[in-house]
């Protein structure tokens, strides 16, 4: 259980890095995480065929972060969007499977 609790999160211009309480340490790139947002809206609604609104998005800052419970973090972004839940789990899987966060 120790895998998806974070002990630490910082960001800095490009990445996000999480240091998990089991020791492990992983970045994601800030520009894949606000291109893969979880919210409805990014991804273009609710139906399995809907269509990500993400695709044009080339440059972003995180403004800042929140935590959501004791699962996730909500991320404000520089174009003001802040509706994305990202979930530990999610996040953990991402870097387990070396791979870009996608939700």
């Amino acid at each position: 259980m120790l895998d998806t609790i974070p002990a630490e999160i910082v960001y800095n211009e490009k990445q996000l890095r999480i240091q998990w309480k089991d020791g492990k340490t992983c970045q994601y790139d800030l520009l894949m995480l606000r291109k893969n947002c979880p919210c409805a809206v990014c991804r273009g609604g609710h139906d399995q065929d809907s269509v990500r609104t993400t695709g044009d998005i080339t440059g972003i800052q995180l403004v800042s972060w929140k935590k959501i419970g004791r699962y996730a973090i909500s991320i404000t972004w520089s174009d003001n969007h802040d509706t994305g839940i990202y979930t530990y789990d999610g996040l953990r899987a991402a870097c387990d499977e070396e791979s870009p966060y996608a939700n």
